[in-house]
């Protein structure tokens, strides 16, 4: 007596904790019926669920509607549990590392019941709440339940049927990224012909009542809150799940969208994101063309991250400056026993190879060399992972810079990077124009804001690299804000740095000519630069003090007006 008070109460708290969860997360299930022989048909439910956050256990018993073609419950098929097995989180691939960070049970309920012949047949369902709240492709899926669901035909179409099999239930998760196979195909004891369709799958019941039985519904925040709960299997037709786009029945996991072979059952998809989906595959019976009934399988898949056992993972310098040898990091990572193999691609001789985890190599000389790693298990041959790298090698990496005033310019000067680089590489460019800007480009310009001389600094080097870098300064570019042209009547060429330099200043003239002359009419100097100037000396030998004669033409370019200027300027020492 006392061990039957204690099943009632655990039964009675199992129903109170299951409507305080109000969750089942059920994760898949089918239905099939084989036929016995007179009227008598096996009903055999399939169900899954997540073991980790299926809160309540599984129905005992399952109720099992049993409908005649007019959606009139006939029936009800109470479905004794019989116990689970929990799903191992297995793929068919040995070189992946399967997650362990869920876990699917399955149960299978089987009962027999004897159902006369009648017109229209039969229908046969089984409902529950809910789904997980991590699926991604469907609206509302804590809301939302599922139904699995079988037809009988009935006599007028066929005497006897059972419907297809489904050989292979899939495997509880696929990798993100990969594709994916998987034989659905089905068997059938009629030997019909039949044809794979992918399905949109059922609602089932909701949040508010999950499961069939007499109880008062649940508050919860769902939009289909019911006001009463069904004491009995609910009445067809059902309604079938809304699809979140942009997923819908032809595309259901995304990235390369699922299909199934109409003729062979085989599914193929590539997803692209992680995470939960519904996915619905159905599987037609024909008889002599005539289609007699179907089987659906509604079912979660589950696409997350697959690890490898080995991955093979190669980290070289891009680039080597002015010597030939290359030291190699080895970041592979797999199981116990990892080897590698590696190819130094020198096509000089066959001798470029190494076993060492992080070896170096001397190459005979510069160029581009394609280096290749194979990380691999022995015990696993098939499980080798390969990965290639490029090594550039050059003699001294050398760069230079020229920068041209613009002619008749707000003090614009463009500025152009050469650089000599390994081949295949690309060089970061860093400016400093010395007045405290700077700039990333190859050939940039820069506009002075303020007169005086500056020290322009370039670095230029290849990124992951060794000694392929070179820093050049150089204190030539003089600034004059807002220059009108200037000509000196005197200079002092004494070395003293003041003054020692007769030139024109002024705007930069991209057509100039500039010359001295003494005073019988010998020409001293002469330029076409107008950053140059007349430093005193003839012919390698300084000039006497006295008065000279300049003569000075400029354009700012084809086309625009011509300045000319002539004077003296005397030279003092």
């Amino acid at each position: 007596m006392h061990k039957l008070i204690h099943r009632f109460l655990f039964a009675l708290l199992t129903v109170f904790c299951f409507f305080q969860a109000q969750a089942t997360h059920i994760v898949g299930g089918e239905l099939n019926y084989k036929n016995l022989g007179s009227n008598n048909y096996e009903i055999r439910l399939t169900v899954y669920r997540d073991c980790y956050v299926g809160v309540p256990p599984f129905d005992n018993p399952a109720a099992v509607g049993i409908f005649d073609s007019n959606n009139n419950l006939l029936q009800t098929l109470n479905m004794t549990f019989r116990g689970l097995d929990t799903l191992p989180p297995t793929i068919n691939d040995p070189c992946t590392i399967p997650p362990l960070d869920f876990c699917y049970e399955v149960t299978t309920y089987i009962d027999t019941i004897n159902l006369p012949p009648l017109a229209g047949g039969y229908q046969i369902s089984y409902q529950r709440c809910c789904r997980n709240q991590n699926i991604l492709n469907i609206v509302n899926p804590e809301c939302v339940g599922a139904t699995y669901y079988a037809t009988i035909p009935g006599p007028e179409v066929v005497a006897v049927n059972s419907n297809p099999v489904i050989k292979f239930w899939p495997p509880p998760f696929i990798c993100v990224d990969k594709p994916w196979v998987f034989d659905d195909s089905a068997i059938d004891y009629d030997g019909d012909s039949l044809v794979y369709e992918l399905f949109m799958p059922y609602e089932g019941l909701t949040a508010s009542c999950p499961m069939i039985g007499p109880f008062s519904p649940q508050s919860t925040s769902c939009p289909n809150t019911v006001p009463t709960c069904p004491s009995v299997p609910v009445n067809p037709p059902f309604t079938t799940i809304t699809w979140l786009a942009p997923y819908n029945t032809a595309n259901m996991l995304g990235g390369v969208p699922m299909q199934i072979n109409s003729s062979t059952g085989l599914v193929t998809a590539t997803p692209n994101l992680q995470g939960y989906f519904v996915i619905g595959i159905k599987v037609k019976e024909y008889r002599n063309g005539v289609f007699l009934s179907e089987t659906k399988r509604d079912f979660q898949l589950i696409v997350k991250p697959c690890p490898q056992e080995v991955v093979a993972a190669a980290q070289a310098p891009q680039a080597i400056c002015g010597t030939t040898t290359a030291s190699f990091q080895n970041n592979s990572t797999g199981s116990a026993g990892l080897a590698f193999n590696w190819y130094f691609g020198d096509p000089s001789t066959t001798a470029d190879t190494s076993h060492v985890t992080t070896p170096s190599y001397s190459y005979p000389g510069t160029g581009s060399y394609s280096v290749t790693l194979v990380a691999y298990v022995s015990n696993k041959p098939l499980c080798n992972d390969t990965v290639t790298t490029v090594v550039s090698i050059s003699n001294a990496f050398t760069a230079a810079f020229t920068f041209t005033p613009i002619a008749c310019s707000d003090n614009l000067v463009n500025f152009e990077g050469t650089v000599q680089n390994p081949p295949g590489t690309t060089p970061v460019w860093s400016w400093n124009f010395g007045d405290g800007t700077t700039s990333t480009s190859n050939n940039p310009s820069h506009n002075y804001t303020a007169g005086g001389s500056y020290q322009v600094t370039l670095i230029t080097q290849i990124p992951n690299s060794i000694n392929c870098i070179d820093t050049l300064s150089a204190q030539t570019i003089d600034v004059i804000t807002n220059p009108e042209l200037y000509i000196p009547n005197t200079f002092t060429p004494n070395g003293d740095g003041h003054n020692d330099i007769f030139r024109a200043r002024g705007p930069y003239y991209a057509i100039y000519y500039f010359a001295v002359y003494n005073r019988w009419g010998e020409l001293m100097y002469e330029t076409t630069d107008p950053s140059q100037g007349w430093d005193g000396n003839y012919k390698g030998k300084p000039s006497d003090p006295g008065v000279f004669g300049y003569y000075l033409k400029a354009k700012c370019g084809e086309g625009s007006e011509e300045i000319f200027k002539k004077g003296n300027v005397t030279l003092i020492r």
